[in-house]
Formats: C-alpha cells, structure tokens, sequence
C-alpha cells in the first residue's frame, strides 16, 4: 500500500471515527452523575443529623416515635427530580433540526449556484456525442451544420431587397407571415473567393433558417443528412478570435462546420465573416 493511500484510508477512518463519536455523544446528556454527587451530598447530612436525635430519647421514650418523622428528610433526595436535566435532551432534536435546515440550505444554494452558472460552448455539446448534420453547397464549398441549430429548410421564393445593408444581406423574404432576412452565404463565408464569374453561376434555390432566429441562408444544392462523429472533426483549438463561425472541419468530406450560435451572432451585429466593420469590409 502505498503512502498516499495509507494517508487517504486514515484520514477516512478518523473522519468516520468523528462521525461515531459525534452520534456516542448524545448519551452524556443523561449521565446522573450530577444527581448521585447530590445524593451522597445529602446521605451523610441526613446521617449527621440522625446521632442528634439520639439525645432526646433519654429524657423520654416519648420522643422515640420522633425519630419516625426523621425519616421526612428522606424526600430530601428530592434531588431526584432534580433528573429534570434529563429533560434535557429535548433541546438535542432543536440542535439537530437546525443541522438538517442547514443541510438543506446548503444544497439549495449549490442548486441555485447552478442554476446561474454560466452557459457553456453549445459547440462542446457535439465534441462529446454523436449528432446529425445536414450538408449543403454553395458555390462548390460544402457546408455542414447540426440538424439540432437548424430552424427550418424553406424553396426560395421572392426577395425584396433593403437600402443601406451590407453586400451579402440579398433582402427580406416573406413566409407565412414571417420575415425572413436571407444571408448571401457565398459572399458572406467566401468574399476573397467570390469573382464576378462565379458569381454568375450561383443559382440559390432554398434557405436554411438558423435555430429561432430570423436568419437563412441562401444554398443551391441540399445534399444530404448523417451522423457524424466527433473524432471525424478536427475542432477548432479554442475561441476562433478570426472566424468565430467556423466550428471545425470535416476531413472525410473536407467540409465547414458552422457554429450557429456564434454564426447568428456575428449577423445580429451586421458583421461579416472575419468579425470586421461592414464599412472596412466593403472598402476591402
């Protein structure tokens, strides 16, 4: 055995051993000890005073049923009731009530320490368990993002465009009552890479709408869903200061992976792609 667990069973017996003599504790509050010393306190008074009544039979016998009475200051180990220190165990359950109310603060406390903690990394969810994605092209990149961040998956239809909003913002597209603001996702992940003559091929057909939000973007091809698994990601190491959009890369499909959390963010502050001012952007 080693001497760390040798330390680690000693300091477990003593902690137990605490324990046991904490619970043996009780039983002193009922030690009579008190009560005898009164008792043999009280015997030798009542035998002190027992030789002086001895006298008095001499003058008469008459006095002799006196001694009788002697026996009265018997009840003086009245000092019996005086075991009214045994009542004393009553306040032992008020020590333990509040022991337990204590208890139950604590752990009260730790659940509302919990329940403030801050949130963590939604992308750390996924490095842990298996999930679903869905793949979609857009201007030859695939893209991969969880079915669980997608809010839904709409055909493209009329787009009415807004004055005074980035290059990558198409316009607001209207379904069923709600107004959908669709994102020019190859302009917006890829700008560096967009020439006039891709431009020209694109052909988006659908909108991917991010979680709750009302973010889509645009995608030509809806390829396909499956499950993907961790260790078939090449994580981002850290908080990507840069691309803070970019969760990881698929290496078997040579994919991006999106955050949308952070994706939804970065459009909410009118931002594009590398976390830049959209007038720095346009000027670049």
């Amino acid at each position: 055995m080693s001497r760390s667990n040798y330390s680690s069973e000693q300091a477990m017996t003593e902690y137990l051993d605490a324990l046991l003599l904490e619970e043996e504790a009780p039983p002193v509050d009922f030690d009579d000890s008190p009560v005898r010393s009164l008792l043999e306190r009280a015997t030798p008074a009542v035998q002190q005073s027992e030789p002086e009544p001895e006298p008095e039979p001499e003058p008469e016998v008459v006095s002799e049923p006196e001694p009788e009475p002697e026996p009265e200051p018997e009840p003086e180990p009245e000092p019996e009731p005086e075991p009214e220190p045994e009542p004393e165990p009553e306040p032992e359950p008020e020590i333990i009530e509040p022991t337990e109310v204590t208890e139950t603060e604590v752990s009260a406390d730790m659940e509302d320490s919990g329940a403030t903690s801050p949130p963590t990394d939604a992308m750390m969810e996924y490095q842990e368990n298996d999930f679903q994605a869905l793949f979609f092209k857009v201007a030859g990149l695939t893209l991969a993002v969880p079915l669980k961040s997608l809010g839904g998956i709409h055909t493209l239809s009329k787009i009415s465009p807004l004055i005074g909003k980035p290059s990558w913002f198409k316009g607001i597209m209207n379904e069923r009552g709600a107004k959908l603001q669709a994102v020019d996702t190859a302009r917006w992940v890829m700008p560096e890479k967009l020439t006039d003559e891709v431009e020209e091929q694109i052909n988006y057909e659908y909108m991917i709408t991010l979680s709750d939000s009302p973010w889509g973007l645009l995608c030509e091809e809806l390829v396909d869903s499956e499950p993907l698994q961790p260790d078939a990601i090449q994580w981002r190491n850290g908080p990507n200061q840069k691309r803070p959009w970019l969760a990881g890369v698929v290496r078997d499909r040579m994919c991006a992976l999106l955050d949308v959390n952070a994706l939804i963010t970065l459009l909410d502050k009118g931002l594009g792609h590398t976390q830049i001012d959209p007038q720095n952007e346009s000027e670049s």
